[in-house]
């Protein structure tokens, strides 16, 4: 589910009437990165147990993202009456807040406590990048919904981003988030568990894996912008072939001398998309390369085409 932990850094001891006990810990990764966990009083003060979370989320594939996170560690008695989770939930993530909930104790007949937990924090991941103009909590992160078509299955009505109800298994930000458990598992040497809370047609190819791994390590930030140069003397056409590995939205912005009459045409696999004097757009949803070219109507010159991609 989407709601999360809150994970903390050091403890800090309250007094026996308070409602749990908290603090900062550090993770030991390479970073240095410490985190805020809390715990239900229910539980004896032992800093082994937050601390022992604390060291696990640092051994897992993560970024900067790490450091806004807050683990909640409660009976899970507490976390389905938690208004985040709900009855017969494991665990859940509030994106709001950055803060996982979630019971230490693993479950009669479930996955292991800390895989569901790993679950988890694929919400976190996807919580703090960007999908642009998606959503990445409910698409998930832009190379990894790339890799595996999200918008084209959206589109097809195949995937169905956000559903938390009827088409709960085919909502891609849960299969990105148990894409993540498997990536994380694996890291560790592990092998996950079963999948069975999303559809098999979202389990992770090593193409999406090495998607996801990037995300993690190089968070996709927005389009990048090129300027292409040409001009004309003769001839009536210039063509611009344009390489799109990622969904997303596109633009281009034709720059013609003001005496001359120039055209931009955008092409998706030879047919005409888009077509203006000044400038194209066209959303990108699984479509891997495009054409654009600039046709001259009358006078002569340079040109600039500035090409916005994802």
């Amino acid at each position: 589910m989407k709601r999360v932990l809150l994970v903390g850094l050091v403890a800090l001891v309250l007094p026996g009437a308070a409602l749990a006990w908290d603090g900062t810990y550090p993770t030991g990764d390479a970073s240095g990165t410490s985190i805020h966990i809390i715990v239900d009083d229910s539980y004896p003060v032992d800093q082994t147990l937050p601390q022992s979370w604390a060291t696990y989320l640092g051994s897992l594939p993560h970024g900067s993202e790490l450091s806004l996170l807050t683990l909640d560690l409660m009976p899970l008695s507490t976390v389905e009456s938690n208004k985040y989770c709900g009855d017969q939930s494991l665990a859940c993530y509030d994106p709001e807040t950055d803060t996982i909930y979630a019971a230490p104790e693993d479950q009669l007949d479930e996955p292991p406590a800390k895989e569901i937990v790993t679950h988890e924090y694929g919400h976190h991941i996807a919580n703090n990048q960007k999908d642009a103009p998606w959503s990445a909590e409910d698409y998930g992160t832009k190379r990894w919904s790339s890799a595996e078509n999200i918008c084209a299955r959206a589109a097809a009505g195949s995937a169905y981003p956000g559903d938390e109800g009827g088409a709960y298994s085919l909502n891609p930000g849960e299969a990105f988030a148990e894409s993540y458990r498997v990536l994380a598992l694996q890291s560790l040497g592990q092998t996950p568990s079963s999948w069975e809370i999303v559809s098999e047609s979202f389990y992770p190819h090593a193409k999406a894996l090495q998607a996801l791994q990037e995300d993690i390590t190089s968070p996709w930030t927005g389009p990048t912008v090129r300027h292409v140069h040409g001009s004309f003397g003769n001839g009536s056409t210039r063509t611009i072939g344009v390489q799109t590995t990622l969904d997303g939205s596109f633009a281009a912005q034709l720059h013609a001398p003001s005496k001359a009459r120039f055209e931009l045409e955008l092409y998706n696999r030879g047919t005409l998309v888009a077509r203006s004097r000044a400038s194209v757009r066209f959303e990108i949803c699984g479509q891997r390369e495009l054409t654009l070219k600039v046709r001259r109507l009358s006078g002569r010159g340079s040109f600039t085409v500035d090409v916005s991609k994802p």
